[in-house]
């Protein structure tokens, strides 16, 4: 048996080693919802068949949200300038979509891969987004391999958490969060391989992989 989002009003953070599964595990499930999903490929991994490939450097914002709201599409952004893609496109984007007449009734969610890399102006729109975002109908999944790195507004503000394996130099950040990493590495290694554990800031569950 698998836990699953569970598409509700709210913010999601996955975390995990590079190849834990957690980026499929957060694909996978989002590409199979009733909502639009902007999905930012920091790093232009392969992504499953469900998602439409768009480089950031050849669509316009209007056009974007055309296709997230009229067209309710499951969108791979990938960018070809890496070096400002999370300092301020990825900041830009979050501000539009602020403004696009999203709601709770009417949502999208936005994945924002590698999470931890964000800086400038997209950090800045990333915190607003998981502070007053939900009313804007605008649901943010944050995923990275370095949940230690990651701002704490991001990880704070978001009710279901989902972790995959991590190394042992996250100790710290797991217990700041109040969450037992000892028992998090007994219910991994329990569920085998792409396991991982769902805390949403009182129970710890483990959970074979889906």
């Amino acid at each position: 048996m698998s836990r699953v989002f569970n598409y509700g009003d709210n913010h999601i953070f996955v975390c995990g080693l590079t190849r834990s599964g957690k980026s499929r595990f957060t694909r996978s499930l989002l590409v199979k919802s009733k909502y639009p999903v902007l999905y930012f490929n920091i790093q232009g991994e392969k992504v499953e068949n469900g998602f439409m490939r768009i480089d950031a450097g050849n669509i316009t914002s209007k056009q974007l949200i055309e296709l997230l709201d009229e067209h309710k599409a499951k969108i791979n952004l990938c960018f070809s300038d890496m070096r400002n893609a999370y300092r301020y496109t990825a900041g830009h984007l979050l501000d539009v979509l602020m403004m696009s007449g999203f709601s709770d009734k009417n949502p999208i969610y936005v994945v924002i891969d590698e999470c931890h890399l964000l800086k400038g102006l997209s950090l800045e729109m990333a915190k607003v987004c998981a502070t007053a975002g939900l009313k804007k109908g605008v649901r943010l999944v944050f995923i990275t391999q370095r949940p230690a790195n990651a701002d704490k507004t991001l990880y704070t503000q978001s009710y279901e958490q989902y972790i995959f394996e991590t190394g042992e130099a996250e100790r710290g950040y797991f217990k700041d969060k109040g969450v037992d990493f000892d028992r998090c590495r007994e219910l991994w290694a329990k569920n085998g391989k792409y396991s991982y554990c769902y805390f949403n800031g009182y129970a710890l569950e483990g959970y074979k992989s889906i």
